[in-house]
């Protein structure tokens, strides 16, 4: 007895094509909100980056000098990377400082990206002249 293949009960020509129609867009909105993600890790690490050398400026010069440095720091960075920058310093106590630098990072959409924000605090230096009594 020969067998002969069973037929299908339906035809499934342009399965294929209905399903990347189903599935791209969920793949494109992934692949959207990774990228945004990104860029928003992106500018977090660069507003750390101007909180380091903003509190690096503050703990030896006055605040004036660190926080023109941090902003001239911040351009350096690269176009849009971190924008509009916001930078704060405050003394905490006698001996420390405390810098907090907020921005926006580069967006791909305006709706539900968070604004960026870093917050360093060191120690002041201050030169003591051991030779003094």
């Amino acid at each position: 007895m020969v067998r002969r293949p069973r037929r299908r009960a339906r035809d499934e020509a342009g399965v294929s094509s209905v399903e990347l129609v189903l599935y791209t867009p969920l793949l494109m909105f992934i692949i959207f909100v990774a990228v945004q993600f990104s860029l928003v890790w992106f500018g977090n690490q660069a507003a750390s980056a101007v909180a380091r050398e903003t509190a690096r400026q503050a703990r030896v010069y006055d605040e004036g000098r660190a926080i023109q440095e941090g902003h001239r720091y911040a351009g350096n960075i690269g176009k849009g990377v971190l924008e509009d920058v916001t930078i704060k310093i405050e003394r905490v106590g006698d001996n420390r400082v405390r810098v907090t630098v907020t921005g926006k990072a580069q967006e791909l959409s305006p709706i539900g990206v968070p604004t960026v924000s870093q917050t360093v605090e060191g120690p002041i230096e201050e030169f003591v002249d051991e030779a003094a009594p």
